[in-house]
């Protein structure tokens, strides 16, 4: 017999509930408690802990980690050995979440092997898998009915990461949102929607607030008493809060740090151990019976303690000041978020800037409107004062009274409405009428996007787009997916703006020849995923899929085809590089001038235009080494045209091409064409990957690290262009920390002999502290950054025009202690600059947090991006 089986895969805790028919029972997870000792507890940690080989027994070590309760203990012990918050790092798009970050900034030299965020649910979700399949040995969970538990608010390419780690393990779970399966645990006996509607009433509106460890969701049921019962309806759905008990812990951790430093900064690791001993204190000072106070200390490191003082104390009412009063103040009906640029970001996720829920709860209800019940689920509400106070708050939004409904079961009712939702699919049950939370877009151009699937959109129906989108067969097409919360018909064409969230591109690969005109179609799948195809006239379907990985930027992506004047560019390229080129000295000196003429001035040309002439180029790269004219042009053909390597869904394949030509090096030696070779590489930087930066840093590192390491010079490279060649080492993002980091610190050296004011500025960037087109995973620590900037700050920065760009990259505020510098350090910059005459809109980033500029990205590369493409935001 099929069982249901609902698993709430939660920031801190994970939940299986299971059923055959209506009786829905929690599921014991087996997990280790000791080194060699197990039990079955109804929760597991959502931990990893990377252990020494042969400290536990080997059964219970997967690819070198350890889950659950024994894990949780061991990473309270050990910071940096464990991997936490992994499903807040699967929504958080600042980062390549297939790549392996975490645990985030563990020591490279002595730290545990690196997971990427999906292996992490993979291996979350595994250990679930062999509990399930040790229980039930001959019903194993691959051949069950599994409902696997989301946030609302996940959009669509984290829901995607979901399912992919899911199936890794055999899984082929259906998804569904966290407050819907909470609300409808509650919803198991229909005679509990009395409470929800108003006396006299048919209709009533239940909110359900579900603050977890790591999010916080707020969705809004409307209940309608109907002649055969009840009809339930999700009706609203909040946006990604990323904000729970993570936040309440690092508050207390704040304040706990300056009784114990006063105006001093822990070490980033240090500050892990005090909030992991802060959320051991909170859980104790809220339990029902717990104590009046709860006693904070810090181990000593070594001999060496830490100043005078190792403890403190936290009291209840601190926890009142702090948490209640901070995370549920008393608002009036009309508050608002609190926009402040300044975000809370810690061991590299953004938090919520504001983490006042009931201000994100006031303005949620005032658009949605006001509710009559109110369902508050998570283990965060195991705090009752938390649950009184935002009843209080919610309550006083409307005239009428608002019922706190019962939740008896915060921690695993999510898992047991997973279940309640697979017997209600299977008809044995109640459902919810719910469609997609928000309505979805493709860009089309010009800053506008059409609406391919609207909001409320329930699975399974299918929208198609009147528009028709001209592609052609033979390559990838790529489309730009967007987001956000409006009522649009599908195929409305609107202007993009601010309330839209840029998603990963979609992509495709259509065979044939030709091309062919197509439609969208767009809608929800029944495992809870967006699906998006192109139609043809004849029938023929190509699904779209989600480009996911190192260059998944968000962007816009190129459209259209190719126009007539790009047809008579090539025609000038092949004069020029062909076989058998005929084409003068002064026509290959001309060939920029030529191509204005025919194509305009080529600050004006897009990236669809720069992509096709990049093509042509690559197709005659052979007539390059005709004359040092010929490959001098090329190269700074090839470099602007191709800038900056990502943008368009086949420039993975065109950087591959160009890179081929890397180890060719020049037929042609001479300082002005290697000067346009290094270049263009610079130009095109973010485009490689991780393999071809490493290769340009072994060919570059000679040049700049210190006679006494010996570094052996490929013979092939001249150094004839050594500052072009130290901006591209410097652009290079993609590497490790510490490599990037031992370029600075050559850099830094040479800047005691040499005065030349590029040193800075290519400090400047191998240290900024928000990466332009990298991971933030790749940014070099603050404490290496903090050596260089006190010796830059003894410069005078009058005699160096680099100075005060570089000071401000490697000192803005990111509000992320990993990478933020030491205040005193900021505060040192902030007054040199203002002595320089610079004002306020120039030092607002080393107080607020502020966002990489357009300028910014244009500074980096050396000229603006093509139109039509943007990089992502960190």
């Amino acid at each position: 017999m099929t069982r249901f089986v609902g698993i709430d895969l939660g920031t801190t805790h994970i939940a299986v509930a299971t059923a055959t028919d209506g009786e829905v029972e929690s599921f014991p997870l087996a997990q280790l408690v000791g080194p060699n000792l197990a039990d079955n507890l109804p929760l597991l940690p959502s931990v990893l802990f990377a252990v020494e080989p042969g400290s536990v027994a080997p059964d219970d070590v997967h690819e070198g980690f350890i889950a659950g309760e024994f894990a949780l203990n061991r990473a309270a012990e050990t910071v940096g050995h464990a991997v936490v918050s992994s499903k807040s790092w699967l929504a958080f798009a600042g980062v390549d979440r297939t790549a392996a970050i975490l645990p985030w900034r563990a020591e490279e030299e002595d730290g545990p092997r690196r997971i990427s965020p999906v292996d992490a649910a993979r291996l979350l979700l595994a250990h679930v898998a062999r509990a399930w399949d040790a229980a039930h040995p001959n019903e194993p969970l691959a051949k069950q009915t599994v409902v696997l538990t989301v946030p609302a608010s996940f959009d669509a390419a984290a829901r995607e990461l979901t399912i992919r780690a899911a199936r890794a393990i055999g899984l082929s779970p259906t998804l569904l949102e966290e407050p819907q399966a909470a609300f409808l645990d509650w919803a198991e006996n229909p005679e509990a929607f009395e409470a929800a509607l108003p006396r006299g009433e048919s209709e009533g509106r239940v909110l359900v607030v579900d603050v977890g460890g790591g999010t916080t969701d707020l969705s809004m049921f409307r209940i309608c008493r109907e002649n055969a019962g009840f009809s339930l309806e999700r009706v609203a759905v909040g946006r990604h809060l990323l904000l729970g008990g993570d936040n309440m812990d690092l508050t207390l951790a704040y304040a706990c740090e300056r009784r114990l430093m006063g105006e001093e900064r822990l070490p980033p690791r240090r500050f892990a151990e005090l909030t992991a001993a802060c959320r051991r204190a909170k859980e104790r000072l809220l339990a029902v019976d717990g104590p009046e106070s709860v006693t904070v200390s810090l181990l000593g490191q070594g001999s060496k303690l830490l100043g005078s003082t190792t403890s403190t104390t936290l009291e209840r009412a601190d926890v009142d000041r702090l948490l209640t009063d901070g995370f549920f103040p008393r608002v009036d009906a009309g508050a608002e978020p609190i926009r402040s640029r300044a975000a809370v970001v810690a061991f590299g996720l953004p938090f919520e800037r504001d983490v006042a829920i009931t201000r994100h709860v006031a303005s949620f209800c005032r658009k949605h409107g006001t509710p009559t019940a109110l369902l508050l689920n998570g283990g965060v509400f195991h705090a009752r004062p938390f649950a009184l106070r935002l009843h209080e708050v919610v309550a006083s939004f409307g005239a009428e009274s608002v019922a706190l409904l019962p939740a008896t079961r915060p921690d695993v009712a999510v898992a047991r409405g997973a279940v309640r939702y697979a017997l209600g699919q299977a008809g044995r049950g109640p459902r919810v009428r719910a469609g997609a939370t928000r309505s979805y877009y493709v860009g089309i151009g010009d800053g506008e996007a059409v609406c391919v699937l609207p909001i409320g959109s329930e699975d399974g129906v299918v929208h198609r787009t009147e528009q028709r989108f001209e592609l052609t067969l033979g390559e990838t097409v790529q489309f730009s997916l967007l987001a956000r919360e409006a009522h649009d018909p599908v195929g409305a064409r609107v202007h993009i703006d601010a309330s839209f969230d840029a998603l990963p591109p979609l992509v495709a690969a259509l065979a044939g020849s030709g091309s062919v005109e197509v439609v969208l179609e767009a809608r929800l799948s029944a495992i809870g995923t967006l699906e998006l195809a192109c139609v043809a006239s004849d029938g023929r379907r190509d699904a779209l899929s989600f480009e996911l990985g190192a260059r998944a930027e968000r962007r816009a992506a190129f459209g259209g085809r190719a126009s007539k004047r790009l047809e008579l560019a090539s025609l000038v390229l092949e004069h020029v590089y062909g076989k058998g080129s005929s084409a003068s000295e002064r026509e290959v000196k001309d060939l920029f001038r030529e191509l204005e003429r025919l194509l305009g001035k080529r600050e004006a040309w897009d990236g669809e235009l720069c992509r096709g002439l990049t093509d042509k180029l690559l197709a005659v790269h052979k007539g390059r080494r005709q004359s040092r004219d010929h490959e001098r042009i090329f190269w700074q053909l090839a470099g602007y045209t191709l800038r900056p390597g990502v943008g368009s869904v086949r420039d993975p394949e065109r950087v591959a091409r160009l890179f081929d030509l890397f180890s060719s090096r020049l037929a042609h030696p001479e300082t002005r064409s290697w000067q346009a070779f290094w270049i263009a590489w610079r130009r095109v930087a973010a485009g490689l990957d991780e393999a071809m930066q490493g290769r340009m840093r072994d060919v570059l590192d000679p040049e700049f690290a210190p006679a006494e390491l010996k570094r052996k010079r490929d013979k092939g490279f001249r150094n004839e262009a050594t500052f072009e060649m130290l901006e591209l080492a410097a652009s290079l993002e993609r590497l490790s920390a510490p490599r990037r980091g031992e370029l600075g610190s050559w850099i830094v050296e040479r800047t005691w002999t040499c005065r030349d004011p590029r040193l800075w500025a290519a400090l400047g960037r191998v240290g900024g502290r928000i990466p332009v087109y990298g991971s933030v995973h790749q940014v070099v620590r603050a404490a290496t950054v903090e050596r260089w900037l006190d010796h830059l700050v003894r410069e005078k920065w009058d005699l160096v025009p680099t100075a005060p760009a570089a000071a401000l990259a490697m000192c803005r505020l990111t509000g992320d202690r990993e990478r933020d510098v030491v205040e005193r350090t900021r505060i040192l910059v902030d007054k040199k600059l203002a002595s320089l005459g610079l004002g306020a809109p120039y030092r607002a980033p080393l107080h607020d947090v502020v966002p990489l500029q357009a300028e910014e990205h244009s500074a980096f590369f050396g000229e603006e991006l093509p139109s039509g493409l943007r990089l992502a935001s960190h």
